[in-house]
């Protein structure tokens, strides 16, 4: 109630539900915006207009009562945009001028940047300025385009007959249910790229969320107001309190269950410009084609969900076997995919990991591997919650009791669970991959670097193979301890980010790489990868690539005795 009431993100972050409504399209519902102020007017409004109150004391009311909740609420920045935009409307209503939303908006936002300049750089005002002007120029339209294309005009278009009664009762739901689909599709649509852009994330329900917990939201911010308001009554107050408890729990059960669908937000990697393309497109169909037919309308929406349908068969299904070694800075991440399936070996660091995710198509992860516990390696797995689905996570032998808070975290909101544990011996496989963890001999707790998880990863399909070493942040001298275990390679994925004790050259010329990758960031105070390294594997025949120059690097097994295809990103 703390945080869909009075917009308390503290409370909701304590119970991880911050991630679940943003993942799900639902932050507004978390911010208090427009959308609690106009609960909160149309209450004292209508209760103000039962008892004969004038329209201006009713003006002066709501305002007045408005901007009590907004104090209410610790004046959040949302709120206090959505109060000025309610003064602007309300005091035009009251000097007889007509409802024009585009106005309201303007006058708004002057006074908000004649208060504070620097807010219209503020994310959040820039989203409520592009909600509120594309339902003012495209709510209306989008609402006629559903109406030519919902079931009752389909029925009376082909000349079946809908019952009177029937069509009477449902009449008045259809067209709320069309209202808020319109309403819900044209926001999305107007802030789909500043959120994408911003974020790295885009929802795929956010509509069916909206749709669904809509009519739930009124009643929840009515029941907590007014619970708030008498709490001090005995037995009254925490009837109205349970009820709205009620409600909150009703939210965050269908928040979770949309949250769990297949491809309910995935990751998405855009450039600058393509914040505005969605409000040029709406803008460009508006002018172009203002009244479509309904036989347009479908076959338009049947033509896109087949080029969508073919973009995520042949993006995330029909996918060959390669492994990728992403471009996430100074940091670890191995992408290992065939088909829809794919395990990750290791995350990077914070912040650095979806976009990666997202350029590369990946939308679940069957598995994520923590080599050992530093945060180059593991920080990026809570940029995974909420957003990409991951049936398990793995650790070396021994690590599972000495994870940090936050990395623990992350692991128990991915998957429910504490993280299995990988041992010396043990095989992961992936169709036709089998990943074999070769370092350490025993248990450790994986704080240092000699105790990263190293495996020998082979492919064996379709007559190609692919022999690769991924060895962590290990380095030589463990590299010495079983080597003789891995034989030659065809790509070594080169340790500790190519420093300069990371392998030696008879080492190097034992394995005989073909490729060489070291995944390091721009500009690192470490000087990784060192020339040492670079020297030392091009002596032993291996062509070495760098994430820093390159970007992601992809290898993808070849026919036997051929070497190993490599693409880069750059």
């Amino acid at each position: 109630m703390a945080g869909l009431v009075a917009g308390s993100r503290a409370d909701l972050k304590e119970r991880g539900l911050d991630d679940a409504f943003a993942s799900v399209g639902l932050s507004h519902l978390i911010a208090v915006s427009g959308a609690h102020l106009a609960v909160m007017a149309g209450g004292v409004e209508t209760l103000l207009g039962l008892v004969g109150v004038g329209l201006r004391v009713r003006v002066l009311s709501v305002l007045a009562s408005s901007a009590v909740y907004v104090v209410f609420c610790a004046c959040p920045s949302s709120a206090v945009r959505a109060w000025v935009m309610l003064l602007a409307s309300r005091c035009g209503r009251s000097l007889g001028r007509r409802s024009h939303s585009p106005s309201g908006v303007a006058v708004a936002c002057l006074a908000m940047c004649a208060l504070d300049p620097y807010c219209s750089c503020d994310l959040g005002f820039r989203l409520s300025v592009s909600s509120v002007i594309a339902l003012a120029l495209f709510g209306s339209y989008a609402d006629a385009l559903l109406a030519r294309i919902s079931l009752v005009s389909f029925l009376r278009k082909d000349g079946i007959k809908v019952p009177y009664r029937l069509r009477r009762r449902g009449r008045a739901l259809l067209r709320s249910l069309r209202s808020a689909i319109a309403v819900s599709l044209v926001c999305q649509l107007a802030t789909a790229g500043t959120c994408a852009m911003t974020f790295g994330r885009l929802s795929l329900v956010s509509t069916l969320a909206n749709v669904l917990i809509g009519p739930l939201f009124t009643p929840l911010v009515s029941l907590g107001l007014a619970g708030a308001a008498i709490s001090w009554l005995p037995f009254l107050g925490s009837l109205v309190l349970s009820l709205d408890a009620t409600l909150c729990e009703i939210v965050i059960c269908f928040v979770r269950g949309l949250g769990k669908l297949p491809l309910a937000c995935i990751p998405v990697c855009l450039p600058a410009w393509a914040e505005y393309v969605p409000l040029l497109v709406m803008a460009v169909v508006l002018v172009v084609w203002p009244r479509p037919s309904r036989r347009a309308l479908l076959g338009t929406i049947s033509a896109a969900t087949v080029v969508a349908g073919a973009y995520v068969l042949l993006s995330c299904v029909l996918v060959g076997p390669s492994v990728t070694i992403l471009d996430v800075g100074q940091g670890d991440a191995i992408l290992i995919r065939q088909g829809p399936h794919a395990i990750l070996v290791d995350c990077g660091l914070e912040g650095s990991l979806s976009s990666a995710l997202a350029r590369n198509h990946v939308y679940h992860l069957d598995a994520v591997v923590i080599t050992h516990l530093h945060e180059d390696h593991y920080g990026g797995l809570d940029d995974l919650v909420g957003l990409i689905g991951v049936d398990a996570v793995y650790v070396g032998e021994g690590a599972s009791g000495n994870l940090p808070d936050e990395l623990e975290g992350s692991v128990r909101d991915l998957t429910g669970a504490a993280p299995g544990e990988i041992a010396d011996g043990d095989v992961l496989r992936l169709g036709s991959y089998s990943m074999g963890c070769v370092w350490p001999h025993g248990p450790t707790d994986g704080s240092e670097n000699e105790d990263s998880l190293c495996f020998v990863l082979s492919y064996d399909g379709d007559g190609c193979s692919l022999e690769m070493l991924l060895t962590g942040d290990a380095e030589q001298e463990q590299l010495e301890e079983y080597q003789n275990d891995v034989g030659d390679i065809d790509v070594l994925k080169v340790g500790h980010h190519g420093s300069r004790v990371s392998i030696s050259l008879d080492q190097a010329q034992t394995l005989r790489p073909e490729f060489a990758v070291a995944s390091a960031g721009e500009g690192n105070s470490y000087g990784h990868p060192t020339s040492e390294c670079i020297e030392t594997l091009e002596s032993a025949g291996a062509m070495f690539l760098c994430t820093i120059e390159h970007g992601d690097v992809r290898v993808e097994p070849s026919p036997d005795n051929a070497p190993p295809r490599v693409v880069c990103q750059r």
